[in-house]
């Protein structure tokens, strides 16, 4: 048997294209194609200066103030026009008008009360095509 070592494989565009990460003695494969989640990540939100507990193509918080995040992203979306799910220990939401750019998004948490509050257990997930 024969085997095959690189450190990337490029698709004829972006979205077919394989990137293989060397990690703790493994080998992790990404594969970008439509479908996948493109960043993702878990944070507290209660921490004087929340930082990831994991992510994937994030690249940091940024706390904006009391139940306030932006999650900025390694790697740029094509777009702002990504599909994204946010969740924690109570309501989070999206800020209006629409903070959902290329390279990252801006967003809230609140109780059911709807007051902003930092919460734990804060995680972030976005899907669409890089760019």
């Amino acid at each position: 048997m024969s085997t095959l070592r690189t450190n990337a494989l490029e698709g004829v565009d972006a979205k077919n294209s394989i990137t293989i990460v060397a990690g703790a003695g493994n080998i992790t494969t990404t594969n970008v194609q439509e479908g996948l989640a493109k960043v993702w990540c878990q944070f507290d939100g209660t921490a004087s200066t929340p930082s990831f507990a994991d992510s994937f193509n994030g690249s940091g918080i940024t706390d904006n103030g009391t139940g306030d995040f932006t999650v900025s992203f390694t790697n740029d979306m094509g777009n702002g026009n990504y599909a994204t799910s946010i969740d924690c220990t109570y309501f989070a939401f999206i800020q209006q008008p629409s903070t959902t750019v290329a390279g990252s998004c801006r967003f809230g948490t609140s109780t059911e009360d709807a007051t902003r509050q930092d919460r734990t257990g804060t995680c972030y997930i976005n899907f669409g095509d890089l760019a």
